[in-house]
């Protein structure tokens, strides 16, 4: 046990200072009778990447864990709970391009460069959650009753329960599941921040200034939105080889690309399209992997949150708000079985934990990929479209547009809060908890 808690205290590290893993530390802000000691691996808090979409199911869940106020000010305009564009989705891949559904939520979403979020996680995290940095996690072991952690550092020490936040590579996941679950999904992604200035100065009546835009095509998509209050906006361009999919491959590591590589993968695309493309510097090229669907998040005394658990692609923009979502329930868990620091109701909630988040990231997790097929036309009702170009019928657009409006439809509007009550008061109807 950790040498600064009390007799009674119960001790949780969390291993992972990403937007998961402080959001489950901020979730735990009531519990003053925990020792929370959050375990980072790198020299600084810092977030790669670049934008991150927030959708209103996330707003909803940030704004009761008291994020509102330092959010609302990275905001163009103050939450109105008024239906607004989320996405313009055109038909880009060919020189006539054209726009064939618009998709409405409220405020159209709310997007934030990551390291904006982080940031106003920190100013939430409690006092009694102690952040210590470069410390890399080697090994777990755990035992009946206590998880025992072992970093590169030569720290060890032992916990309570251990939460695995360390991202998609996790270490802290081949505890909890034995299996080889991370999967190249066939894509990657090419990413660069472009300051609004330079696109109204280049295109001053782009379609981008005014909307967040979906391109799509064959094997091939883009997304545009700003982020910042709107001073900056983020293009991602997705280029797919869906052969490779599943495939075991070298080169998996993020890299510098050049704007002229983009530009000739997108060589035949509308030229609103390229006109945004020409206009990133210095991309970088990522490749996209996701989870096979994990069985468990749990083990006895260790769960995992975030992309350790449920690690996706981004064709849904949920990885981020799943992530919070994690943490939100844990805390929620807490706040509502966890009365005394009893060792049978924190084995027991691991277990809720589990029985809670599992059924719907996972869901998310194979809608997103399923969402990507979709921008790209890779599902069947495209079979008959094998080139960039290709004309689709009148009954295949209306199929595109729907089936991508569905995706977002039948989760990102929905309450959490109202969700984790009613499975809770299932769970607690059947089990007795």
């Amino acid at each position: 046990m950790n040498e600064d808690c009390k007799p009674n205290d119960l001790h949780v590290a969390i291993i992972g200072g990403g937007i998961g893993g402080l959001a489950c530390a901020v979730a735990l802000k009531n519990h003053s009778n925990l020792k929370i000691d959050l375990y980072e691996q790198a020299a600084q808090i810092t977030e790669i990447g670049a934008g991150v979409t927030v959708w209103p199911r996330t707003w909803e869940i940030l704004k009761s864990l008291g994020l509102a106020n330092d959010l609302s000010v990275l905001l163009k305009e103050l939450p109105s709970n008024v239906q607004k564009v989320a996405f313009e989705m055109r038909l880009s891949d060919r020189k006539e391009g054209f726009t064939f559904r618009n998709i409405y939520t409220r405020d159209g979403g709310f997007c934030f460069h990551r390291a904006d979020l982080q940031t106003a996680l920190l100013r939430q995290i409690p006092d009694f959650c102690q952040i210590h940095l470069s410390h890399r996690l080697e090994r777990c072991e755990e035992s009946v009753n206590s998880v025992k952690l072992i970093f590169e550092n030569g720290l060890n020490t032992s916990c309570d329960m251990a939460i695995g936040a360390d991202g998609i590579k996790s270490v802290v996941r081949k505890y909890v599941s034995n299996s080889e679950e991370l999967v190249f999904t066939g894509s990657r992604a090419f990413r660069g921040l472009v300051p609004r200035e330079r696109i109204e100065r280049l295109y001053p009546n782009h379609r981008a200034l005014v909307n967040a835009v979906m391109y799509n095509g064959k094997s091939k998509h883009i997304v545009v939105y700003p982020i910042n209050g709107g001073r900056l906006i983020n293009i991602v361009a997705f280029i797919s080889h869906p052969e490779d999919e599943g495939k075991v491959l070298s080169d998996l590591n993020v890299r510098r690309a050049t704007t002229g590589e983009i530009l000739r993968a997108f060589s035949e695309w509308e030229t609103e399209a390229i006109q945004l493309l020409s206009t990133i510097q210095n991309p970088s090229c990522w490749p996209i992997q996701d989870l096979r669907p994990l069985k468990t998040y749990t083990s006895r005394r260790i769960l995992l949150l975030g992309d350790a658990a449920h690690a996706m692609t981004p064709h849904l923009g949920a990885g981020a708000g799943q992530a919070i979502e994690d943490g939100f329930v844990l805390g929620y868990l807490f706040d509502n079985l966890m009365q005394t620091n009893d060792p049978e109701c924190l084995l027991r909630l691991i277990k809720v934990y589990d029985s809670i988040r599992r059924p719907f990231a996972n869901h998310l997790q194979k809608s997103s990929r399923k969402q990507g097929y979709y921008n790209e036309l890779n599902m069947p009702e495209f079979d008959d479209i094998q080139c960039e170009g290709q004309k689709l019928d009148t009954q295949q657009i209306i199929a595109l547009g729907s089936a991508l409006r569905e995706s977002w439809d039948s989760w990102w509007q929905d309450c959490a809060l109202a969700d984790l009550k009613q499975v809770l008061q299932i769970l607690q109807a059947q089990t007795k908890i």
